[in-house]
């Protein structure tokens, strides 16, 4: 909430996940600590005549990352539920972790032992009027990606766009991409797809609103390439209150993408399309 809950009074996701003031019911550990290589994506514009670089970087496993979760006061059944659920839309709808603006996150849940795994919320308590993102006012989609040929070969002619060719003190580094593909399986991609979006909504206000700006985050976020196939990625991009912004999305990234994506020909793209696509008022029929 925007300011300290009162004792008796919590909203639901307070009491559960803490608040100023009170602290969460269970302590979270990931066990795994994997650093991946680093590196950079240019930005298509100079900003105070220079070009800036923006970095793909953070922790990713190349395996499986165990969640472990310490009840620190009494958890009831339905907020074990309500993690619960929370761990299922993220998987299919969002990410986890501390860089998703920047693309990272992406999860699957292969084993779930805590309690109260496969219940329905049986009701839905209180919430605080304030401005914070709200699930009824949420929009996802899931984008599928093919290419004419193997991703792994297109990695190796340097095809992808990384920076402006008057930018001339860039340095690739495509061996890292390699690695993220051969080893973390997805492509960093988030960047290009954001230079896309962002464009769609010409007022600098509303634009700043939407994409956010330095000291203010984004509304919209945009996942990097996970891979299907060796010719196919999906990524993902969600977030809340931007209907319009949403339908402009989807008109025009497929028109886009191919011209984003590559630095010389863009002949390497065979087909962008919506494979799914979920509103906040769904999402929450599903958990019900």
């Amino acid at each position: 909430t925007n300011s300290k809950c009162d004792g008796k009074n919590h909203c639901d996701a307070c009491e559960l996940f803490g608040c100023t003031g009170w602290g969460r019911k269970f302590r979270l550990e990931v066990e795994f600590n994997t650093t991946i290589p680093e590196a950079w994506i240019g930005t298509r514009e100079k900003q105070n005549n220079k070009y800036l670089k923006r970095n793909v970087s953070g922790l990713m496993a190349d395996g499986t990352i165990v969640l472990k979760f310490t009840p620190l006061k009494e958890i009831t059944s339905n907020e074990w539920i309500s993690l619960n659920k929370t761990l299922e839309i993220i998987e299919n709808c969002g990410a986890l972790g501390a860089k998703i603006s920047q693309g990272n996150g992406v999860i699957e849940i292969v084993e779930n032992n805590l309690p109260h795994k496969d219940e329905k919320i049986k009701e839905f308590g209180n919430s605080n009027d304030n401005k914070l993102p709200n699930l009824k006012k949420f929009f996802f989609c899931k984008f599928h990606v093919e290419f004419k040929e193997d991703i792994s070969d297109l990695i190796k002619k340097k095809v992808f766009w990384t920076h402006s060719l008057d930018h001339t003190d860039f340095q690739d580094n495509w061996e890292n991409w390699k690695k993220f593909w051969n080893d973390y399986h997805f492509l960093p991609i988030a960047f290009h797809i954001r230079d896309i979006i962002r464009p769609l909504e010409n007022n600098r206000d509303k634009r700043h609103e939407i994409f956010g700006k330095l000291g203010s985050g984004s509304k919209v976020f945009v996942s990097h390439g996970y891979k299907i196939n060796e010719k196919a990625i999906e990524f993902r991009i969600f977030g809340y209150d931007v209907d319009i912004i949403k339908s402009k999305i989807k008109e025009n990234l497929n028109r886009n993408l191919k011209d984003k994506l590559f630095s010389t020909s863009n002949d390497y793209f065979a087909d962008c399309k919506i494979t799914e696509e979920k509103t906040g008022e769904k999402i929450l029929e599903e958990v019900r």
